[in-house]
């Protein structure tokens, strides 16, 4: 799959082109404000949806994409949208536990390691359902769909060559945000700091931290190996995804036929844009190694250890962050559906 795929018309699509031209009159420009580079897989995507959109309104519904932190960092989009400051953003999910402690289910030790499919079956299943659904009863926002990925998030470093998770210890890393990340370094014996992605790069130069969790696509972005990255200990740790979210003012202003527009094509584009970023994250560990990357790979001994040790705090953990139990009930039971 390549970039063309993004921009494939749909049956939705199609259906939906041919809609009266009023219909979108009171709708003008829809801001999005995105953290990432506008090399990144989410970058690319949002500037393909929103060429899409162009097309289907007649040139009367614009998107327009912010990129870099230019408008806001990626921590304060989830608030900026709840008070109307910005249309539309697409936050990380470790992004959203401040304001909705239940999103720190998505990087519990249940879910350390858990593949793709299984991850989906998850979040777009009752768990996930109830997770857009407080939040947007609680900041009175819209989620417009299903969510999108970035990738697995890995450990990268500047100077140590990290070969076990016992190689961690005493070390200082920087990680997105997020309680349940956060707290996992606490059980490699390491110390994490929540530094914006934007300040990433300088913070790295500054030997600020020693390493990184981020995912192979995040490094290429930003060229992280020009700030000094040498090695990357994959773990799997947890799935980055980003969710689709809109202001109320602004989901108000699309009309009930332009809100059919947007979810339309947005659901047509999720699997795609899963895909894609897949094979992004793939090429970008190859990139990475062209860079002078080492990337070595958690054994699958460490994996099931460091598993077993994680999951021996998770209902302490279900409780120091207020996540509802009765979500990860309904997370658990989906797994565990899936290994019948």
């Amino acid at each position: 799959m390549d970039r063309r795929t993004l921009l494939k018309s749909s049956g939705a699509l199609a259906a939906l082109t041919f809609m009266p031209v009023r219909a979108f009159a009171d709708s003008g420009r829809i801001e999005v404000s995105l953290d990432t580079g506008p090399n990144h897989v989410r970058n690319l995507s949002m500037e393909a949806l929103a060429k899409e959109i162009a097309a289907a309104s007649s040139e009367q519904l614009e998107m327009k994409i912010f990129h870099g932190a230019s408008k806001f960092k990626g921590a304060d989009v989830p608030i900026a949208v709840a008070q109307g400051a910005l249309d539309m953003g697409v936050p990380g999910t470790w992004q959203m536990g401040k304001a909705v402690p239940d999103y720190n289910i998505t990087a519990l030790p249940m879910m350390y390691g858990i593949g793709y499919e299984d991850q989906y079956a998850v979040w777009d299943g009752p768990a996930g359902q109830a997770l857009n659904k407080n939040l947007e009863d609680k900041l009175k926002i819209k989620v417009i769909g299903r969510w999108i990925n970035l990738g697995f998030a890995q450990m990268f470093f500047t100077d140590k060559r990290v070969t076990s998770h016992a190689d961690l210890a005493g070390m200082k890393m920087r990680a997105p945000g997020g309680a349940a990340n956060l707290a996992r370094f606490k059980a490699f014996d390491a110390t994490a700091v929540s530094i914006p992605f934007s300040d990433l790069a300088q913070a790295l130069q500054r030997q600020t931290v020693d390493g990184v969790l981020t995912t192979h696509e995040s490094v290429r972005s930003s060229k992280l190996w020009d700030s000094g990255l040498k090695y990357c200990y994959e773990d799997n740790q947890t799935l980055f995804q980003y969710v689709p979210v809109m202001s109320a003012r602004a989901w108000d202003r699309l009309g009930e036929e332009g809100q059919q527009l947007l979810m339309s094509l947005w659901e047509d584009k999720v699997d795609g844009v899963r895909a894609l970023a897949v094979e992004r994250q793939q090429s970008a560990r190859v990139e990475g190694a062209e860079n002078g990357i080492e990337t070595i790979e958690a054994s699958a001994q460490d994996l099931a250890a460091m598993r077993k040790k994680l999951m021996a705090d998770q209902d302490a953990l279900v409780k120091e962050l207020r996540i509802d139990p009765t979500i990860v009930e309904q997370a658990q039971a989906t797994l565990a559906s899936r290994q019948d």
